[in-house]
């Protein structure tokens, strides 16, 4: 019963995904709103529609075999199997739960490159998004599992500790282990651009000039002090444009996309960073964290549930609770969840983005920032339609015309 249960949530969220994916895609013709109309001229807008025709069915298609591959592998009592081999090898528990999810975690690596390789040089290359070499893409790839490797094998084997440490009081495991993962979380968010940005891009200093100097000086008009300005090399990879501050406090890092800085005026930049600004006179960071922490303790007692039953783990051929598997289930059970959690917090997500759209209009004429909103637009072939349903579970930002109508009232 267990087993069907577990299967029936799967198939069901894959529906639901479905269904709400080709609302989002036929809204596509659907009239475009007033005030983003003339953001695409005829030809680029029949691109977009090519793109987003071309993502949507590969995505859909990713999804289908996604699905039928996690199906497969519990129905077929595959990861038993695994959990039989992985304890040969090892005695000690947290060697072979490392195991068996190392196993896991390289097969869909290699299960899942090809589909990456694709989108990557075939879709994107195609649209002109593209600037990644086959070098850049596999290392990359082998950075992502090292990282992988050593930063989750490390949380799993902290888990595990704590696991043998509380088994007899699971509540404990779960009230530790949320503590941990805030932690963790909270180091990941501080080291983020210190180490992590530049396992994969080179940052160099912004060069001496008037774009220094007028960011240096909005920053100290804001309140804030600016450590460090830097330019990415983001084109290396794509085309795409973005911009970011990093740390917390009073002060921060600036990190400019040199796509971003190639493609945007002077003053278009300095909005778009005095919107990132205005994410940090609002505590827009310290509020997401305290999110981030009170849904880590809904996740670790998730994890706790799981690990109470032996039920959950023998209906898919496994002998008994097994930490690993454990974590499995998890990934598939929290899904619902995140789907209703998903709603209000992009809720809020939004309604934060307005606010700092309306903070950067204080310090930078509007016109700028919308300026640099359709050129954004533009260059990242952003959907200029999007279905209400498709906003409400998966945008984080306004859509943007919506956006651009509320800069427009200010």
């Amino acid at each position: 019963m267990i087993a069907y249960l577990i299967v029936g949530l799967i198939i069901v969220m894959f529906a639901l995904d479905l269904i709400v994916s080709l609302l989002n895609y036929n809204n596509r013709n659907k009239p475009i709103p007033e005030n983003v109309k003339d953001i695409y001229d005829e030809e680029k807008y029949s691109k977009w529609l090519s793109y987003t025709m071309e993502t949507m069915r590969f995505g859909l298609i990713t999804k289908v075999f996604d699905t039928l591959l996690i199906l497969g592998l519990l129905i077929f009592g595959v990861f038993g199997a695994i959990e039989v081999w992985t304890n040969s090898w090892f005695l000690s528990p947290t060697l072979r739960t490392l195991s068996f999810l190392g196993l896991i975690v390289v097969g869909l690596s290699i299960t899942n490159m090809p589909f990456n390789y694709y989108a990557t040089f075939v879709i994107e290359e195609k649209f002109g998004f593209n600037k990644t070499n086959k070098k850049t893409f596999f290392f990359d790839m082998i950075k992502n599992l090292l990282i992988m490797t050593i930063l989750g094998g490390s949380v799993v084997a902290l888990f595990s500790f704590l696991y043998l440490q509380f088994t007899d009081n699971l509540w404990l495991f779960v009230l530790t282990a949320w503590a941990a993962l805030s932690i963790i979380m909270i180091l990941i968010f501080i080291l983020n651009v210190k180490v992590f940005v530049k396992l994969f891009n080179k940052l160099s200093p912004l060069p001496e000039g008037d774009l220094r100097t007028r960011i240096e000086a909005l920053a100290l008009e804001v309140g804030f002090q600016v450590t460090a300005i830097s330019i990415m090399d983001a084109s290396k990879r794509s085309t795409k444009l973005n911009a970011f501050f990093s740390g917390l406090g009073k002060t921060r890092e600036v990190v400019l996309f040199d796509t971003l800085v190639e493609k945007l005026s002077e003053d278009e930049i300095l909005s778009v960073l005095a919107h990132e600004l205005g994410h940090a006179m609002h505590k827009d960071a310290p509020r997401m964290l305290v999110q981030q922490i009170i849904i880590f303790g809904l996740y670790a007692a998730v994890i706790g549930l799981i690990m109470q039953s032996s039920d959950l783990a023998t209906a898919f051929g496994l002998t008994g609770v097994h930490l690993g598997f454990g974590l499995i289930l998890f990934s598939i059970l929290i899904e619902p969840i995140n789907v209703l959690l998903g709603m209000p917090l992009n809720y809020l997500s939004r309604k934060a983005e307005y606010a700092a759209d309306a903070f950067s209009t204080k310090y930078v004429d509007k016109k700028h920032m919308m300026s640099a909103l359709r050129i954004l637009v533009t260059e990242n072939y952003s959907n200029l339609n999007p279905h209400p349903v498709y906003v409400l579970l998966h945008y984080s930002h306004p859509a943007m015309a919506d956006r651009l109508g509320a800069i427009e009232k200010l």
